[in-house]
């Protein structure tokens, strides 16, 4: 196999695991915890 093939194959990959996390990232919409387990008002961002 060509060299410049796989390491094209194996960035496409890379940049698309990227890509998923960031979308998965950002529909998620975690809730952030103090030390006590209460939710902080940090997280309170509209998008």
């Amino acid at each position: 196999m060509n060299f410049k093939v796989l390491l094209g194959g194996v960035m496409t990959l890379f940049i698309t695991i990227l890509i998923v996390c960031y979308v998965i990232a950002r529909q998620a919409n975690p809730i952030f915890l103090d030390e006590k387990g209460k939710p902080t008002n940090v997280a309170k961002s509209t998008y």
